[in-house]
């Protein structure tokens, strides 16, 4: 197996002038229990040490039965060159697309920061510890002296230990955990502060390549675990997770720093399959190191609800919430000022199938959304409410390939700021031009039109309307395109918090997929 991957961007989305665009080409093929990276390519270690970055260089990985190892090296971004400072001939210009190096030009110039990452595990999927190392440094030399003084080089030496632990199929503990070593900046060694003391020389000299030693360096650490409970009709996890404030891994996204959380889920199959409940928990605080003015609380819930009664009829009930509070940190924080609100949303969908000459379903809806500020003594809350019913109906002609939809929607808004009634109907018409073994070809319409009775004073009533039409093509699983056009116009009015100009929208894309 020799797949190749390869991406075209052209690194802008204004159209005043040409770019030369960007290319990257990478190579991954396989041999036995061994596949191999060339080009541009990512892999996955840790979530706290190298996780889905793209690298520029080489790699390798294997899986055995009970060992697996991967390892790579190269850079993870390139240096970017400043508008006007891009003194390279059109033959390097291009020789530097071709190799994937040809970076967008920026107001805010990088260092290219190369990287060398290597994973160890052993075990099954069931039953296994991975330990993982990433030591990733930007270059200095890579950017003009005139930049060096006043963008700051980081370095960052990253380690994780992963593992899962599994009891037969009815109880599984998976665990990570990850320990960062950060430099923000290179520069600001502690020799250079404390003087050439002999000790710190000694020192330097030998982990200087691994760690450096600065006055900004610092270790942090972040992990989570979870336990699973899988049983015949019920299953269920417990999740814990923690992120120190200032971790940061320079081969993985950025965290959401100096907090943890606590989660659950529980799922419940029952009448065969169809009736399936599932409810979900999280609760999420920061101010993990207790130094922050004011500590923050999120807790979000779930609860969903599917019946089905053969191929007839079929209900859904879905709930969620979201509580966000306050509390005193380092200051105390008046009770004026706490932020104390709540939010529901509940939609109830029963649906009817049936089949009389033609495929026809027939659904009903009702929604509900609520958001309101608790906290009587704060007065930049605004509580907002809607409540929208509707129906629908659609029809399946098969004989000429065309499915129709049909719905209408009516809804009350509420809010400190707007107060409405709403009358929407939808529109949906999806054609089969030509179906044939390799050959598909769809046309499909969506329109929405609304007519808005306003409630306040002194504002006229208004009209939302919203088209839609696009076009996909596959030919022999080869090739697909899509052509995709949409027009949309809405009023000048505030629309439960949102503001939305007079304004006409229109949109057009187009894509062509090759794929060999």
């Amino acid at each position: 197996q020799l797949p190749i991957s390869f991406y075209f961007n052209n690194n802008t989305t204004s159209f005043d002038y040409p770019q030369l665009p960007t290319f990257h080409l990478g190579f991954m093929p396989t041999w036995r229990k061994w596949k191999f990276h060339l080009g541009s390519s990512s892999m996955h270690f840790s979530n706290y040490t190298y996780s889905g970055l793209t690298f520029f260089g080489a790699g390798v990985e294997y899986q055995g039965k009970l060992f697996r190892m991967g390892a790579f090296g190269g850079a993870l971004q390139q240096a970017t060159r400043v508008k006007g400072y891009d003194d390279r001939t059109a033959f390097q210009q291009l020789a530097d697309s071709l190799l994937g190096l040809n970076v967008p030009e920026a107001d805010y110039p990088q260092y290219r920061r190369d990287a060398v990452g290597v994973k160890l595990g052993v075990g099954n999927e069931r039953n296994f510890i991975d330990l993982s190392v990433l030591k990733a440094k930007d270059k200095i030399k890579t950017l003009p002296q005139e930049w060096q003084d006043s963008i700051a080089p980081q370095e960052n030496f990253a380690i994780g230990l992963s593992g899962r632990f599994a009891i037969k199929k009815w109880f599984a503990f998976t665990a990570n955990l990850g320990a960062s070593v950060y430099t923000q900046d290179t520069r600001d060694t502690l020799a250079s502060a404390i003087g050439e003391m002999e000790g710190v020389r000694d020192v330097t000299r030998y982990t200087n390549w691994l760690i450096p030693v600065c006055n900004n360096t610092a270790i942090h650490f972040a992990g989570d675990a979870a336990m699973n409970f899988m049983a015949k009709h019920f299953t269920g996890s417990l999740t814990y997770r923690f992120i120190q404030p200032d971790y940061v891994s320079l081969g993985a996204s950025n965290f959401n720093q100096n907090s943890h959380s606590l989660g659950a889920v529980m799922n419940f199959n029952m009448f065969k399959g169809r009736s399936n409940l599932n409810a979900v928990g999280y609760v999420q605080r920061d101010n993990l190191n207790k130094k922050q003015m004011f500590m923050n609380q999120v807790a979000t819930y779930s609860l969903n609800w599917n019946n089905a009664i053969g191929d007839v009829f079929n209900m859904g009930i879905n709930y969620s919430g979201i509580k966000q509070d306050q509390y005193d940190g380092t200051c105390i924080l008046p009770d004026s000022l706490k932020l104390n609100q709540i939010a529901h949303t509940l939609t109830v969908t029963p649906s009817f199938s049936f089949q009389k000459a033609y495929d026809h379903t027939i659904s009903l809806n009702f929604n509900f959304v609520q958001n309101k500020n608790l906290n009587e003594l704060y007065a930049g809350g605004a509580n907002v409410q809607t409540i929208t019913a509707g129906v629908g109906y659609g029809i399946g002609l098969e004989p000429i390939r065309l499915d129709l939809d049909f719905g209408y929607d009516f809804s009350i808004s509420s809010s400190e700021y707007a107060n409405y009634n709403s009358h929407g109907l939808n529109i949906g018409a999806r054609y089969k031009i030509m179906k044939k073994e390799k050959l598909n070809w769809n046309l499909s319409y969506n329109g929405y039109f609304a007519y808005n009775i306003q409630k306040n004073e002194g504002v006229s009533n208004d009209i939302s309307i919203s088209n839609s039409l696009g076009s996909n093509f596959s030919y022999k699983q080869s090739h697909t395109a899509s052509l995709y056009f949409s027009i949309s116009n809405f009023s000048d009015r505030e629309r439960i918090g949102q503001h939305v100009k007079t304004n006409l929208d229109c949109r057009f894309t187009l894509s062509y997929t090759y794929s060999f």
